[in-house]
């Protein structure tokens, strides 16, 4: 890890590389700092921002006393996305796990997502120990990534069978939950575009904040559910009530340690991180192997399910360009897969309204039966989440809360860390009205100690740029 030393230091391996801000670091920066509890915490000031960044070349760590007043001059921290494409060498596991089946026909995904809508509601009224729910849903920020490889997994679980010896009656039904209330999912634009050219529609789909969700799919009873979490390895604090239902891990972070019960050996879980990287960029290639492990070499999937895992997995690995370090070896196999083996022409007929026809012509520039285009259709992508007008038109709280994400913490004065990620710079989010008192607010709702914003975005083309502002209470600054 390249920790931040209070004293300015910055240790790493390669004096030419440049700094990485990840989530292992900033909280390996926060649990490094070994000091007494303060004794009175019960009337806290408004918290103040802490930077870590580069200046003239040298490394440097400042923060800045009190949200009030005159505006203060701050220190970023603007460093080099090093570039860590590795050559791997990749076996494709062949997992023990069996596929549940059912004897229910799902011709394509927006199908399944239709019928699972319609017939969850019948099989909660017949449950036993034989014939359950499998919730599948991916973490808290709820990004595309978690939202499609839960969306597709449960297809691939219900459709795509390597045990075909059971009946309908005696297995799982797995039921996707997008993992974010129902009204954030206007803010997430790439998951809107995705979702639209498949064909899905979005009111069918099943969300965290629906009464059947909170009331039935996620209470604390002695139902058969049982939950695999995708896109992450630790179910949230808030439903930590169900970590005993945890039965499955399909993520690609650094493994949490949490719920043991799901082990390696078993094929239940499936993390692809090793050696401090992830060996795939995105959740949707680990289903992409999934899905086409249980297949014949000649079947081909339909154009929806190809659109999403497709999408999802450029997105995440940036179109692997090298200069961007986030593909592997994995991820550009899955998308060779699945541009040879979709029918795309599946899904030529579905009109999306979030697309003009111009712009399909780009994607699918032989046509919708054939292939996309994949450089342009990442760029369509690409653009609808970054769009600037998008982000610099949203409010302080929206930016906050789009991509964000909670963890606890066992330091002294740190117990809980909270991140929030944005896709623009550092000091177009700061210029935005009453972005003190918002993120103080934002803070204090969400209850942690210490808040942090990731800021993201790319310069010079593809040049991607990443910045960080921690904040937290008097006695935390002081800390560091």
């Amino acid at each position: 890890l390249h920790l931040f030393s209070p004293c300015g230091g910055v240790p790493r391996n390669n004096a030419s590389e440049g700094m990485q801000f990840t989530i292992s670091h900033t909280i390996a920066i926060i649990l490094s700092v070994g000091i007494a509890r303060v004794a009175n915490t019960s009337a806290r000031p408004s918290p103040r921002p802490l930077f870590f960044g580069r200046r003239g070349g040298t490394s440097c760590f400042a923060h800045q006393r009190g949200l009030r007043g005159s505006a203060p001059s701050y220190v970023f921290s603007q460093p080099s996305f090093s570039n860590r494409v590795q050559s791997i060498s990749v076996l494709h596991p062949k997992s023990s796990m069996s596929l549940s089946s059912t004897t229910k026909l799902y011709t394509s995904l927006p199908n399944f997502l239709d019928s699972i809508y319609e017939d969850v509601s019948e099989r909660l009224k017949h449950q036993h120990h034989n014939n359950g729910i499998n919730i599948i849903m991916g973490n808290e920020a709820g990004d595309t990534d978690s939202i499609m490889s839960s969306l597709c997994l449960g297809y691939v679980n219900n459709v795509h069978s390597t045990d075909n010896c059971k009946t309908a009656t005696e297995v799982l039904l797995d039921v996707p939950i997008v993992s974010i209330p129902r009204a954030d999912i206007a803010l997430r634009r790439d998951a809107m575009l995705l979702l639209d050219m498949a064909g899905i529609i979005v009111s069918h789909l099943y969300f965290l904040d629906d009464e059947i969700v909170t009331s039935k799919l996620l209470a604390n009873t002695e139902q058969a559910t049982k939950i695999t979490l995708v896109d992450h390895n630790q179910i949230r604090s808030s439903l930590a009530y169900l970590t005993s239902k945890v039965t499955e891990i399909v993520d690609h972070h650094e493994d949490e340690n949490a719920h043991q019960s799901v082990s390696t050996e078993s094929g239940k879980r499936i993390i692809a991180f090793e050696d401090g990287q992830a060996t795939v960029a995105s959740t949707c290639t680990l289903v992409a192997e999934r899905l086409f492990q249980s297949l014949d070499p000649t079947t081909k999937i339909d154009g929806a399910l190809g659109i999403v895992l497709l999408g999802t997995i450029l997105l995440d690995s940036v179109n692997m360009l090298p200069e961007a370090g986030k593909g592997t070896a994995r991820d550009a196999d899955g998308i060779q897969h699945l541009l040879k083996r979709t029918d795309w022409s599946s899904c030529a007929n579905t009109t999306p309204t979030l697309v003009d026809a111009a712009t399909l012509g780009k994607i699918f520039p032989n046509g919708r039966d054939n292939s996309p285009d994949t450089t342009t259709f990442f760029e369509v992508l690409s653009n609808a989440k970054f769009d600037p007008k998008f982000w610099y038109g949203m409010s302080v709280m929206d930016c906050l809360r789009i991509d964000y994400k909670k963890f606890t913490a066992n330091g002294p004065l740190v117990r809980s860390i909270g991140l929030s990620s944005v896709l623009m710079d550092m000091d177009s989010i700061m210029d935005k009205e009453n972005f003190h008192e918002d993120m103080a607010n934002y803070m204090s709702k969400e209850g942690v100690d210490l808040f942090g914003i990731l800021s993201l975005y790319f310069e010079d083309g593809n040049k991607p740029v990443r910045e960080m502002l921690l904040t937290g209470y008097d006695e935390v600054v002081d800390s560091f």
